[in-house]
């Protein structure tokens, strides 16, 4: 099957009728039909024909007009399968667009590469490529890519839009700067503060006042001087039993020294 294919590609328009189904390509194989018949006829069917040289003229004609038909139905073919491409690059480019306009900066380059990458000489893909890298603050290749636009020949038709799209990235880069330096001068601005503000420093108290203040919280165990002294003829003393549920003292004695003598004989 392939090889019968083959064999029919050489007949001019018969691809581009399969294939696409083309009128100009379905005239183009009619007339070539028409005339391979007439060389037939000419040189195998016509008996009476008066000489040979037409025979022979009918046979090169027809390998020119061969020829010439074939690269007429092929550069037809070429021509009709590019725009088919341009047309699929169209809307990649409506894609690229709608991805810039929702913000999606990632999915619009790629579609803008991709469409760059079949058709380099797209000035409307170069031109958004650039606006892009513009908004995500990659200065450097929306300059080459303008660069690189100015270099086509239709770069002529989009120079007022490059001049803008210049004049855009200046304003970017020198609003960038600006926050940067006023970024910058916010910070020093902070270090400075903090280095004049006062440092809080922390009073321990000396030895003297601690001394004194823990005096004075300390209560003074020692005997106080208004209290009765105990008489020395009274020797006091308690034996005390501990209750296990109240801790109170159940036995008390108190003997004079005149008891403790007579307690003695």
């Amino acid at each position: 099957m392939r090889v019968v294919f083959s064999s029919l590609s050489l007949w001019p328009g018969f691809v581009g009728v399969v294939r696409r189904g083309l009128w100009d390509q379905l005239a183009l194989a009619l007339l070539f039909g028409v005339l391979a018949q007439a060389t037939l006829f000419v040189n195998f069917f016509w008996s009476d024909c008066p000489s040979g040289y037409l025979r022979a003229s009918t046979g090169v004609v027809f390998l020119i007009a061969w020829i010439f038909l074939g690269a007429i139905a092929s550069g037809r073919l070429k021509r009709y399968e590019k725009s088919l491409l341009f047309d699929a690059d169209g809307e990649l480019f409506l894609e690229a667009q709608t991805r810039y306009l929702r913000g999606e900066w990632f999915e619009a380059e790629c579609a803008l590469k991709s469409v760059l990458k079949k058709n380099p000489s797209d000035a409307e893909a170069l031109l958004l490529l650039a606006t892009l890298y513009r908004h995500i603050k990659r200065f450097s290749e929306a300059r080459q890519t303008l660069a690189a636009l100015e270099k086509l020949e239709s770069g002529d038709y989009w120079r007022y839009e490059i001049g803008l799209e210049k004049e855009a990235i200046q304003t970017d880069l020198r609003a960038l700067r600006e926050e940067r330096l006023a970024e910058r001068e916010e910070a020093e601005q902070e270090s400075q503060n903090a280095e004049t503000q006062p440092v809080e420093t922390l009073k321990l108290p000396l030895k003297s006042d601690a001394v004194e203040q823990s005096t004075r919280q300390t209560p003074d165990k020692s005997p106080s001087t208004s209290a009765t002294p105990p008489d020395p003829d009274v020797v006091s003393f308690e034996t005390v039993a501990s209750n296990v549920g109240t801790g109170r003292p159940i036995l008390r004695f108190c003997l004079t020294p005149n008891d403790v003598k007579s307690d003695a004989a």
